[in-house]
């Protein structure tokens, strides 16, 4: 039979006492009997153990039956007996104690208790335990057990345990036994200071590794002054064997130092200095101290480069984190290298030197001028270059296009800043903007279409020539508008009526520039963006030609010349164009004798009054009930040897304005009876003014 008495080191769950009964008990022990308890109490406390009750059979050195005590691997005796016998070993009230925190019990009994054949009923045993606190701190203790003190400097003892500590400036060290001087990484900050060795001018401890870092500012340099005493162990023939004072500045060793004859002052030329002191195991020096102090350094002079330069408040003296400040006078720019600075600063560094290379002023380049579109510019003053205070000037490309300024007029300046500014400082250059209704080459002559000759280049600069649904005829407005005829664009009852504007404009041909077809169509088409189609005019209704008005938006604004120039829009004072007998001129390439017109023809036709208009419809209206409203006007003459054709659809009938000497679209051709066969009817521009107005300012 094995009994495991034992405890775990947490005592909440450990009991720290107990009993052990030898098996049986109080009734006598069996025969042949072999038991074993293991005590375990939490470390720091040890076993003590006593005998309450002790009955076993007495024999010479306990042969028979035994109780055996074992403790810290040593045998604490082998019992056996009862009180008063002659044989064996009684334990009595004696008492049992550990060293550590385990004991071990053990029990035997052989095969009978018999003394002359009567058998003696021996009762064994009851014996109690219980854990004692232990006083490692005990000097005496550790004498008697040949130890050395539990701690090297202080012992704390408390139930179930101890700890150490040590003196000021000490550290426990990891076996939480000894201690050690703190001095691996002390650190200093200020611009001067005191340090010594540990316990200085007392001797100082054995095995030292000190390192004492001085850590200042950059710019800053240290000087190291040795004070008396000075000893550091050494030896007369072999160079610091035992100690070691040793001195680094920024990695660099400046000296390794002992004995009894200090140092003196060391200039480091350095912010940044480690002293390492290395002892031995033994010695009785008293060490060192050190008072260290620091100073700013300087830098040179600053000199400006060139007469442009301006050094702010300069002194005589710079020293480390001093500064200066440099500007330019104005017009010039701060540069280093190729690059323009917005400022520039210096600071005098830790070695001395400036932290950047003084920097030169350079006269502002404002570069070169914003081209103005369909214009030029030319400098005005003699050196004709892009530096501070230049002056140019813009000019549009005259006759064609006439220049918009901003009321600082058209001429800039190189500012400062290196922009080119108006006389107001401001940054927008003017515009140039198209001159309409005024032709290089007018119409000189009345000719008539039917018969006429072709129109020369430049009469008509305005004409267009657009291919959307059939050919048809149109006039530039501004510099990227086509002003036509809704009808060339859905024709009354066409067949492709439901094909989207946008569809129209990608597959829309305006041709410019010229008044033969061919030559155009080398020329090439201007793509067209967006069509605009008056919201009153209607295709289906075949009757009423009511809103017949178009806008084409052109991808890209043309560039205008003596062929290609815009017409002019009516104003509200414009009425007296529409009065009978005033003569106007529609161009186009429209059937010349029964044949399509490969040139520009033009014809001197008259406006129409209303009521002959009127009159004349109702006589020649063949069945076709068709409106004339007061958005329309009729021209021409009665013979109707004049007329225009199909082909001119969508051309322009312009006028002369005798008093600005411009030429003004009044109306666009837009309908008929027959070809050639009396009045033609056209869309009155004047009545559409607005809307022209409200498409193109918003386009």
């Amino acid at each position: 039979f094995f009994g495991v008495i034992s405890s775990s080191p947490a005592p909440r769950r450990s009991p720290l006492f107990g009993q052990i009964r030898s098996p049986s008990y109080p009734k006598p022990y069996p025969n042949n009997n072999v038991s074993r308890w293991d005590i375990q109490v939490p470390t720091g406390y040890v076993v003590k153990l006593t005998f309450k009750y002790f009955d076993l059979e007495p024999s010479e050195s306990c042969f028979y039956d035994y109780v055996k005590i074992k403790a810290d691997k040593k045998d604490l005796g082998r019992y056996c007996g009862r009180l008063g016998s002659t044989t064996g070993n009684y334990p009595g009230r004696k008492e049992f104690v550990s060293k550590g925190n385990k004991m071990r019990l053990a029990f035997h009994s052989d095969f009978s208790n018999e003394d002359n054949g009567t058998v003696i009923p021996y009762r064994g045993f009851l014996a109690y335990y219980k854990a004692v606190d232990v006083d490692e701190c005990d000097p005496n203790r550790a004498a008697e057990n040949d130890e050395r003190p539990q701690c090297q400097h202080f012992c704390h003892n408390y139930v179930g345990g101890y700890f150490c500590s040590c003196r000021i400036g000490y550290q426990l060290q990891s076996d939480h036994h000894s201690c050690k001087v703190e001095c691996s990484s002390e650190l200093f900050t200020e611009a001067s200071g005191y340090l010594s060795s540990p316990e200085y001018p007392q001797p100082y401890p054995e095995d030292l590794r000190c390192n004492y870092s001085i850590r200042l500012q950059k710019g800053l340099s240290i000087t190291l002054k040795f004070l008396e005493p000075f000893e550091i162990d050494d030896h007369q023939q072999v160079h610091c064997p035992y100690d070691q004072l040793k001195i680094q500045a920024r990695g660099r060793e400046i000296g390794e130092f002992c004995g009894r004859e200090p140092p003196g002052i060391i200039e480091t030329n350095s912010n940044e200095v480690d002293i390492l002191f290395l002892t031995d195991e033994s010695g009785f020096s008293r060490g060192w101290k050190i008072h260290y102090t620091s100073e700013k350094i300087r830098c040179p002079q600053p000199v400006p480069r060139d007469q442009f330069t301006i050094i702010r408040d300069l002194q005589p003296v710079y020293q480390f984190q001093d500064y200066f400040v440099v500007s330019c006078k104005t017009g010039y720019n701060l540069m280093e290298g190729d690059r323009k600075l917005m400022s520039f600063t210096a600071v005098c560094q830790a070695d001395g030197t400036w932290h950047q290379p003084m920097p030169r002023c350079e006269i502002v380049n404002c570069g070169s001028p914003k081209n103005l579109t369909n214009g030029v510019f030319s400098y005005v003053t003699e050196s004709a270059n892009n530096e501070y205070q230049s002056v140019i000037s813009y000019q549009c490309n005259e006759p064609y296009y006439h220049i918009v300024t901003g009321t600082g007029g058209d001429r800039f300046t190189c500012s400062p800043e290196g922009t080119w500014l108006d006389q107001d400082g401001q940054k927008r250059i003017p515009s140039c903007l198209p001159v309409c209704g005024k032709p290089v080459h007018p119409v000189v002559e009345v000719q008539r279409i039917l018969g006429g000759k072709s129109a020369g280049r430049g009469n008509f600069p305005w004409q267009a020539l657009t291919g959307i649904n059939g050919r048809g005829g149109g006039a530039l407005l501004g510099d990227r508008w086509i002003l036509t005829a809704a009808h060339t664009i859905f024709p009354k009852g066409g067949v492709r009526n439901n094909v989207s504007l946008e569809q129209l404009a990608e597959e829309a041909d305006i041709f410019l520039g010229h008044t033969n077809v061919d030559e155009l169509h080398k020329m090439g088409n201007h793509p067209v963006r967006r069509i605009f189609i008056h919201p009153d005019y209607n295709p289906k209704d075949e009757h009423n030609f009511n809103g017949d008005i178009a806008l084409l938006e052109l991808k890209n604004p043309v560039t205008l010349g003596p062929t290609l120039l815009p017409i002019c829009l009516p104003d509200a004072t414009s009425t007296s164009f529409y009065t009978h007998g005033h003569m106007g001129y529609v161009s186009g390439f429209g059937v010349d004798k029964n044949r399509i017109s490969s040139d520009l023809k033009y014809v001197s036709l008259p406006a129409v009054a209303r009521e002959k208009c009127r009159s004349w419809l109702d006589s020649n209206k063949k069945g076709m009930p068709m409106v004339f409203s007061e958005n329309m006007f009729c021209a021409g003459f009665l013979e109707g040897k004049q007329d225009t054709c199909q082909g001119d659809s969508g051309s322009i009938f312009t006028v002369l304005d005798r008093e600005s000497g411009r030429w003004v679209a009044t109306g666009i051709v837009s309908w008929g009876i027959g070809c050639a066969t009396g009045y033609g009817f056209y869309t009155k521009v004047l009545s559409y003014v607005d809307w022209i107005n409200g498409i193109v300012k918003e386009g």
